[in-house]
């Protein structure tokens, strides 16, 4: 079984002249003839073509998706973690400007969807979500993306309601010494620009691994040629070092910095900074005895400085247009220890414990020029301290049974440390929670049986899981309640859920069917534009009776869903395929639609790989979204209105002559659609661009991509 180890000053944007195709048919034309170059070559001439990734990962086993970061995709992600994860059935994606949009997991954002890399957790700075978990990962330098949706394991945190994706790095002791590189350069649309360079040198005692990667791009336009404030730069470098001094035993450390600033079209100031700094260390010992098969240990450290400003990346602007900067920062370390035993070769017994710790605060100016942030100290506003102690089971009743269930109870401890809750840049009231500690002990566990059919090409699962999530930083310290300015009381969420579906693996046809059904107590809703009356402590003269604010309040939800995924191999050379996500929901407290669910969404792909070279077509269908409940939502953002249905049609080709060259180019949305995802943020009214109610997708887009490796 396969094993992971894991681990400016600015000006006023210039609108930028539009490149436009002659039209549609010209670029229907270049695929005719990429189609009628391979029907030239022989297929025996040329290696494996390694496929572009469009509907999505298909469903390995159970709940389980697996896919390569690596392999080159369309429609083209943003070089961050979440738009990698759009091409798996069940995932949408807020979108704020050209990067860091918020992952959603069937119609479930923010920490109900556990995002990790090599098992340790980041977290953001932000109180209103521009940098979440994905804006600090670069997919492309890992190796692996594993995806388990529903509360169908205990051993990756606590709380994931959603699901659990894992980043991870690949890491194998080799036989003999070896090199590997792996590079990619990539140019499109909108002043496009990423590059990858990866290296790993393995020897049997020791491996070294680094990378360097950037990438930059322009403000992009939609479909109707409006210029969308989502400029963007990033860089990564990582380095490992790993010891194997036998094929049991792994020891390895970890260090990663990385930094960016990126133009948001949904809010009135931009993230000039992204600072991440990460240091890790494991070790791993395998084969201890005839019941002892593993012991892992790991121990991590993740510090966020990040910058939010409104004149680094665009012109201060508005009845107040001074420069403004707020500086929040959150250091997280967390270590885990697992333990896996098989008792006989049928069942296997991992028993684990983790903790993490986190601590947050922040400085803010409301005139740079007057006073510069970097000149205040730091004021805490919050610490949380989680520890867990989990257990899972896999049993093989039979060669086509298997049982696999696990409990968890983590114990939750957080401190309120803000003397005064911020009402507004310009207003604060005492903070009635000032001090309070908060400690609870929550629950979580599932139970998933799996049977195989006939020659073991199809199997059947059901699952039933229960999740206790503890109240996050933007739900607790970030927002208020309906009768308090502080939400340090809030109730914890509790989502019980059952999933059931199937997975066929034939000759020519493939693919896996699921649906769930989940209850929610004390649900934690997110309502925007709550009027409250001004709070008499506040610091502000003359201000009005009441004020809007954001608040959040448990409701009692229910949601439920589908995805399918399907593949059929119609010819030797042609390969059709068809994902399906839907997902609605019903907020039974408020007698409403749950807020902030996508809608119905198809993916319909036809795929032509013959010898060196590929090309393919996707057809994109999104239906139209009417079940609303404007203001209400969750961290990562509330309800506007219904939305219209868009289809966008996308194209691409490849050719890889070898194994070590592979060139890639698409153009996506190539009808030029206006559209935006029924989920994304509103758009603000940035100075020198056209204020939109949605931050619509990018129009017409070309994209060209290289892979070398040796």
């Amino acid at each position: 079984m396969k094993k992971y180890f894991s681990r400016r000053n600015g000006t006023v944007p210039l609108r930028r002249n539009r490149q436009r195709l002659p039209g549609p048919a010209r670029s229907l034309l270049s695929l005719a003839i990429a189609l009628y170059a391979v029907e030239a070559v022989s297929a025996s001439e040329s290696e494996t073509l390694e496929q572009v990734v469009v509907t999505g990962a298909v469903m390995h086993s159970p709940l389980t998706v697996i896919t390569d970061p690596k392999k080159p995709r369309q429609p083209l992600p943003a070089n961050d973690g979440a738009d990698y994860l759009k091409t798996i059935p069940g995932f949408s994606v807020i979108r704020k400007g050209g990067t860091d949009g918020d992952p959603v997991l069937r119609g479930m954002a923010g920490s109900r969807l556990a995002v990790l890399v090599d098992g340790e957790v980041i977290l953001g700075g932000c109180n209103n979500r521009m940098d979440p978990p994905t804006a600090y990962i670069f997919p492309e330098s890992l190796d692996v993306i594993q995806v388990i949706k529903g509360p169908q394991t205990v051993r990756h945190g606590p709380g994931n309601s959603a699901g659990v994706v894992l980043f991870e790095r690949e890491e194998e002791r080799p036989g003999e010494e070896q090199w590997s590189v792996y590079s990619s350069l990539l140019t499109g649309s909108a002043g496009r620009h990423d590059g990858l360079l990866d290296a790993r040198y393995s020897a049997p005692e020791l491996s070294v691994h680094g990378s360097l990667s950037a990438a930059s791009a322009d403000d992009y336009e939609d479909g109707d040629g409006v210029t969308i404030h989502s400029r963007y730069e990033r860089w990564q470098g990582q380095a490992s070092l790993a010891w194997t001094p036998d094929d049991d035993t792994r020891y390895s450390i970890s260090s990663a910095r990385s930094d960016g600033e990126a133009a948001y079209a949904d809010r009135g100031v931009d993230g000039s900074r992204f600072a991440r700094e990460h240091h890790s260390a494991s070790a791993s010992w395998e084969n201890l005895g005839q019941t002892v098969k593993a012991l892992e240990v790991q121990g991590y450290l993740n510090y966020v400085d990040h910058v939010m400003d409104n004149y680094s990346l665009r012109q201060p602007a508005g009845p107040m247009a001074n420069p403004v900067a707020m500086n929040p920062d959150r250091e997280t370390r967390g270590a885990k220890a697992e333990l896996t035993l098989a008792s006989s070769s049928a069942t296997e017994l991992v028993v684990g414990l983790d903790s993490q710790f986190n601590a947050h605060t922040s400085r803010n100016t409301m005139n740079q020029q007057m006073l510069n942030y970097r000149q205040l100290r730091r004021n805490p506003d919050a610490e949380f301290l989680q520890t867990g102690l989990f257990t899972e089971l896999s049993w093989q009743q039979s060669d086509a049974r298997q049982w696999i269930g696990g409990l968890r109870l983590d114990d939750w401890q957080v401190t309120d440390q803000r003397p005064g809750v911020m009402l507004s840049m310009m207003a604060t009231a005492p903070n009635p929670s000032a001090g309070r500690e908060r400690d609870e002990l929550l629950k979580s566990g599932f139970l998933r049986h799996e049977t195989q059919l006939g020659e073991g090409n199809s199997t059947l699962f059901a699952g039933l899981g229960h999740s206790e999530r503890f109240p996050d930083y933007w739900e607790m310290i970030a927002r208020e309640t309906t009768d308090s300015v502080s939400a340090f009381a809030i109730n914890s969420e509790k989502t019980s859920q059952l999933d059931i579906g199937g997975l066929y693996n034939g000759d020519r046809l493939s693919g896996s069917l699921s649906a769930f059904y989940n209850r929610i107590d004390d649900y934690l809703l997110i309502q925007s534009g709550y009027e409250k009356p001004v709070m008499g402590g506040g610091t502000m003269m003359n201000m009005p009776a009441t004020r809007t604010t954001s608040i959040v309040r448990n409701i009692d939800a229910r949601s439920w869903g589908l995805e399918l995924d399907v593949q059929y191999q119609l010819h030797d050379y042609w390969r059709t395929e068809l994902t399906l996500a839907s997902v609605r929901g019903a907020n039974d407290t408020d007698d409403t639609t749950l807020a902030q669910l996508p809608p119905l969404e198809a993916r319909l792909a036809l795929n032509y790989s013959r010898g060196a070279w590929g090309a393919g077509l996707l057809v994109r269908g999104i239906a139209s979204q009417d079940r609303v409940d404007p203001g209400k939502g969750n961290i990562a953002g509330q309800d506007i209105s219904p939305t219209d249905g868009a289809t966008v049609l996308s194209v691409n080709s490849s050719w890889q002559p070898s194994q070590t060259l592979q060139l890639t180019a698409g153009i996506d949305n190539l009808l030029d659609e206006t559209y935006a995802e029924h989920i994304s943020r509103a758009g603000a009214l940035v100075a020198g661009f056209e204020q939109l109610q949605r931050v619509n997708e990018p129009g017409r887009t070309l994209w060209l991509k290289g892979i070398v490796r040796f």
